[in-house]
């Protein structure tokens, strides 16, 4: 995931070499700069005003044939090592809302799907789908297993050069061969040439329009009817979709000659994805918890609306032979349904044993509020609205001097979060309008079914929005012009404060309940920002500038809360 600061500073440069080493099965990363027939395009040793727009332009590019738009995709399997849901900070041009990442440690045979840069950085694939086109409940947690088909692309955003040397001018450091001619090197011959850069650009899976996540260690109902009891259970959230955000539209991904014509172009509303959704079937193997003694496989199908309206039928085939028992499960997205081929799925499969005796105890989680204890809003908004050219406070063009616009923004007031059980997410409500000390209504449930020796583990973060969230979804030039030049600009440094993490878990055989079966919470975030006034003490702060002359804000953090409760049900 890319910060808008690592747009807007300097390339960075110099940095530290590959670790352990190239390895011959892996991408060589140098294959995604367009000077190598890739699609990605280079910035300058010596930096541009322009740079940000060049790396973005087009922001990713395919693995192969990198000088299209469409691709192949691919399938990748892997372990689930670390995620994170919307927590802003994408480029909003390209972005409707910010990306969901799920950073993937893959299956031994998959390393080549990687590139140098994957392995400089943390040796796992990184798949990503936005926010608000990807459901909540489809997410992955860590510790899961994902399953997931899509656009195999390079990270064009993020070179990570190594630079090289100009061909002739001794010592001269360059990226591109315009870094070692005039007019950039006065000094530069005509037709020198920079040689030995090294790039680090990532390869990901960016968006999948598939995915499975594969939840274990948990029961579940696999079978139909009145009489259904909970048995262990192994369940896929599976989810397909065309719609991948700015990242999977034709508009949002085609390179333009000339990068500030990103400042004109119009990419929304976006309406010409190039997922190829029909092209293959997706396939993934479920497996089934340890067997029992006795009893057949069963699963259990739960459909939700397909996005599209056309779903794609389901075929699951037994597997039980061997040391791990699974399900086939084939999603059939190339067979037409009714006379029409798939638009989607939206789907959960539950998977076990029919007479698993396996001790389960069934644990329900409410959410009640959440506790906006600082909304992390400065006094002073990061982007006021101002009249053009006199600089006084506004709200609209008719508070100016004639004939003066009114520009900027003024306080942002809206969050955006979302909490997990088990792994398993669903995104906080209500969030449009809070303000410090607000209790805002939450009523998000979950029913985990669990060993005793299972933790009941409990998530949540959010994210205070900024200026920059307000750019999403439209194009760059819109923004600028509503906002004026300087305080577009302004807007696109802003970032989104987080309010700090929950993290709660609660250990079995009562998983928190207590012993009446019912305990209700309230927890508070650790660390983010936020605080309160150094001398002021009971004055809440965001920023030392929202405190009387010569105090500092203590950022102290915990600036939201959760309220919910436990209950351990019959099962």
């Amino acid at each position: 995931m890319r910060t808008i600061h690592q747009f807007l500073v300097p390339l960075a440069l110099a940095l530290s070499p590959l670790l352990g080493g190239r390895a011959d099965a892996i991408l060589d990363s140098g294959l995604a700069a367009v000077e190598n027939g890739g699609g990605c395009y280079p910035t300058s040793f010596y930096g541009s005003v322009t740079d940000q727009l060049t790396l973005i332009n087009p922001e990713w590019a395919p693995v192969e044939n990198g000088q299209t738009v469409d691709s192949v995709p691919i399938i990748v399997h892997g372990e689930v090592e670390e995620m994170h849901g919307d927590t802003s900070g994408d480029f909003p041009s390209t972005h409707v809302r910010a990306d969901v990442n799920h950073f993937l440690r893959l299956d031994a045979g998959e390393e080549d799907l990687l590139a140098d840069g994957n392995v400089a950085e943390d040796g796992r694939l990184h798949t990503e789908w936005e926010g608000g086109k990807y459901p909540a409940w489809a997410w992955a947690g860590t510790g899961d297993r994902m399953v997931a088909m899509g656009r195999h692309i390079f990270d064009c955003g993020h070179p990570g050069a190594h630079g090289g040397l100009c061909s002739a001018t001794a010592g001269r450091q360059c990226i591109l061969d315009a870094d070692c001619r005039p007019p950039t090197c006065a000094a530069c011959a005509a037709t020198e040439t920079c040689t030995g850069v090294e790039y680090e650009y990532s390869s990901e899976l960016h968006p999948p329009y598939a995915t499975a996540a594969i939840r274990r260690g948990r029961g579940g109902i696999v079978t139909k009817g009145a009489n259904r009891k909970a048995v262990l259970a192994t369940r896929a959230d599976v989810y397909v979709s065309p719609d991948g955000g700015g990242a999977g539209e034709r508009c949002v991904l085609s390179h333009l000659a000339n990068p500030l014509d990103q400042l004109t172009v119009q990419c929304w509303p976006a309406d010409e994805p190039v997922a190829q959704l029909n092209q293959a079937d997706f396939r993934f193997l479920l497996p089934l918890p340890a067997r029992p003694p006795k009893g057949g496989a069963s699963w259990r199908i739960t459909q939700l609306p397909p996005p599209g309206g056309v779903a794609a039928r389901i075929h699951v085939t037994r597997r039980l032979h061997g040391p791990t028992p699974s399900l086939e499960v084939i999603v059939r997205l190339t067979r037409k349904v009714g006379g029409q081929l798939p638009t989607g799925l939206a789907a959960t499969i539950e998977a076990g044993w029919r007479n698993d005796s396996t001790p389960l105890t069934h644990v329900r989680v409410t959410t009640q509020s959440l506790v906006a204890r600082n909304a992390l809003q400065p006094a002073a908004p990061s982007v006021p609205r101002t009249c053009a050219v006199a600089d006084t406070a506004c709200a609209t063009a008719a508070d100016c001097p004639n004939g003066e616009q009114c520009l900027g923004l003024g306080p942002v007031k809206s969050w955006q979060g979302q909490m997990s059980v088990n792994g398993m997410f669903q995104e906080w409500v209500g969030l449009g309008t809070v303000d410090s000390g607000d209790v805002i209504p939450q009523n998000l449930t979950w029913d985990v079914y669990l060993r005793d020796n299972d933790p009941l583990q409990l998530y949540a973060d959010a994210r205070s929005q900024e200026c920059i969230n307000k750019m999403y979804g439209r194009p760059l030039a819109q923004g600028l012009a509503d906002l004026g030049l300087t305080k577009g600009l302004l807007c696109l440094t802003t970032e989104a404060r987080n309010p700090g993490e929950i993290h709660a878990t609660y250990a079995g055989p009562d998983f928190g309940a207590g012993p009446s079966g019912t305990m209700d919470y309230e927890t508070v975030a650790s660390g983010g920002a936020g605080g309160h006034c150094s001398l002021s003490t009971a004055s809440l702060c965001t920023l030392s500038a929202d405190c009387p002359a010569g105090e500092v804000c203590n950022q102290e953090g915990g600036s939201m809360a959760v309220r919910y409760r436990i209950e351990r049900l019959p099962s």
